[in-house]
């Protein structure tokens, strides 16, 4: 009778060479146990593999930690650019707003998130503009990253200038002050300041009332030529209500010292839309003849593309029978990178749902996330990832149910968690993929 390997990580990194084992002809022998518990153990980095670029699948566009936006003009991947359709809440309503008065004026703030906040030139000067949605979120539709809602142009507020500023002054607020933060402040135009302050009695009153008459906003970056190498994708937060002076928001300006602030509804009803393209001629080469192998791969953000890698062999591990895997890694090499393109944080490995779909499914090691990989190395410029799970899995499935389930793996860019407008370019002539196994007797 066959003994199904078990799909559990086996303590035996490769450390224990040099650590905690003594090495004895292609054995290993674990101090304290005597020679009764020898395991003879084999290495294999030689492995053919294919990797090449492909289309990213559907990804969630909402329920995301923070919203790209922006436009980038990449001389390696081509241009990309993200959109911000979102919902407006009411923070303090009112049933009594004075609704047939004249706004003073209406300001749009976004806070900027801190730390790793842009990718490309963070003082480029977009063209962006705002506008109030025509189409609203509907309840129980999923929206993904290539999703997008309609808008009303004619109310738009054009503005010009760098997404990310730094402000020192602090913000009117009724009689008194905020503190002010970091990030993209707008003062909107006086159409849209009337639209927010005309409204319906009752839209002030509840949030349900609300979204009948107002639905949302959209910040979009203007279609516009932006030069090789220029431009920026940055990140902000607009589900933070940490504070009214940090929150995202629009102040509505009233009878001089008055202030109603709109609020934003949350993840769910906050849409980061992104659209990748027109890519450079080395990226849709692999993209118009996929399955060859390319000695450069690429992964991208905004649902742009991502890096598949197919091991067509290696079934071969079981010809003579099943294999317990005690280490399996795939370790990835980036080039091209520089102080505006920077590696990204994290990737993701992933596999295939099944073999008709391109969608991103976990692999089995990534339960565990301590041993699981995935962070940029800066010293060796790569992204390892531990993949025993993985391999055991693929090779428990051939052996004893004749399942082919070797379906490839997916390096992506993560959508969330970072959120970040990265690429990479993966240098293949340098990815290894190390597997040490044993064979039970």
């Amino acid at each position: 009778m066959r003994n199904r390997i078990p799909v559990l990580f086996v303590a035996l990194f490769t450390s224990v060479f040099f650590i905690a084992c003594e090495k004895k002809e292609g054995n290993i022998s674990i101090d304290g146990q005597g020679n009764a518990n020898q395991l003879n153990l084999l290495v294999t980095d030689t492995l053919s593999f294919r990797a090449y670029t492909i289309d990213e699948d559907s990804i969630l566009g909402t329920s995301l930690s923070y919203s790209l936006l922006g436009k980038l003009n990449d001389g390696i991947m081509g241009e990309s650019s993200a959109s911000i359709f979102a919902q407006l809440s009411l923070i303090e309503p009112k049933s009594n707003f004075p609704n047939t008065e004249e706004p003073d004026s209406a300001v749009l703030f976004i806070p900027a998130v801190n730390g790793l906040n842009f990718y490309g030139n963070r003082n480029y000067e977009h063209s962006l503009s705002i506008e109030p949605l025509t189409d609203g979120f509907e309840s129980g539709k999923l929206y993904y990253q290539n999703s997008s809602l309609s808008s009303d142009a004619s109310k738009a507020t054009v503005y010009n200038g760098k997404l990310i500023n730094d402000y020192t002054d602090s913000v009117r607020f009724r009689k008194g002050k905020l503190r002010a933060y970091n990030g993209l402040k707008i003062k909107l135009s006086q159409e849209m300041a009337k639209h927010l302050m005309n409204l319906p009695l009752e839209a002030y009153e509840n949030n349900d009332n609300l979204v009948k008459y107002l639905k949302g906003i959209a910040i979009k970056p203007i279609s516009s030529q932006i030069p090789q190498d220029d431009g920026s994708l940055c990140v902000f937060d607009l589900n933070n209500v940490i504070s009214t002076a940090y929150r995202a928001k629009i102040m509505l300006y009233y009878q001089d010292t008055q202030t109603f602030i709109f609020g934003f509804s949350g993840s769910s009803k906050i849409l980061n839309y992104g659209k990748t393209g027109p890519y450079s001629t080395e990226v849709n080469d692999q993209l118009n003849n996929p399955g060859k192998h390319y000695e450069q791969t690429y992964a991208q953000a905004l649902s742009g593309v991502k890096t598949k890698i197919e091991i067509p062999y290696l079934h071969n591990l079981i010809s003579n029978g099943n294999v317990a895997i005690n280490k399996a890694t795939i370790e990835f090499f980036i080039k091209d990178y520089n102080e505006n393109y920077f590696a990204p944080p994290r990737l993701n490995l992933y596999r295939p749902v099944n073999r008709f779909s391109n969608r991103n499914f976990l692999i089995l090691d990534a339960l565990n996330t301590s041993t699981y990989g995935g962070t940029y190395d800066p010293i060796r410029k790569s992204y390892r990832f531990t993949i025993s799970r993985h391999i055991q899995s693929i090779l428990n499935e051939m052996y004893f149910d004749q399942n082919d389930v070797n379906l490839g793996l997916y390096l992506a860019v993560p959508s969330d968690q970072p959120v970040i407008g990265a690429r990479c370019v993966i240098d293949q002539s340098k990815t290894k993929i190390h597997i040490t196994y044993s064979k039970p007797n």
